[in-house]
């Protein structure tokens, strides 16, 4: 099980969500994501489905889920929520791997664990020092 104080502190570790909020931004309107692995390179997936708004993650995605130990953590834009999809919620029920989303309105992420509970994480990121909520330069 994956200790989620844990993934909070390994995200800021890592610096990645400057590059994961720069990659949804720039496929708006449209939903994307991708998996962080535990050697903090950052895998983009495409969605297969390109002419909708949702994210449907590409055959690549699951290659890797083969491998969950490898994975840090997964993360998915949403047009304008944090909040859980029903597809969220059963994509971490059954493969046990913690989801960032990234709210492209709302310029927010959230993290969440297994058991469906949500904390919002930009507030840690904002005290961290790696960028203010307002910033609209990237």
């Amino acid at each position: 099980m994956v200790d989620f104080q844990e993934l909070d502190h390994l995200i800021m570790q890592l610096d990645v969500l400057s590059d994961i909020k720069k990659y949804c931004i720039s496929l708006s309107p449209y939903e994307s994501g991708g998996l962080v692995l535990k050697n903090k390179q950052i895998i983009y997936c495409d969605s297969k489905h390109k002419d909708t708004h949702n994210f449907y993650p590409d055959d690549i995605f699951y290659l890797y889920l083969r491998m969950p130990e490898n994975i840090s953590f997964s993360f998915h834009s949403h047009l304008v929520s944090v909040y859980l999809s029903f597809d969220d919620i059963f994509f971490i029920k059954n493969y046990d791997i913690p989801l960032i989303i990234y709210s492209l309105k709302l310029n927010t992420f959230s993290s969440v664990n297994i058991k469906n509970e949500e904390t919002i994480i930009t507030r840690f990121v904002e005290e961290a020092g790696l960028w203010k909520l307002d910033d609209k330069s990237w």
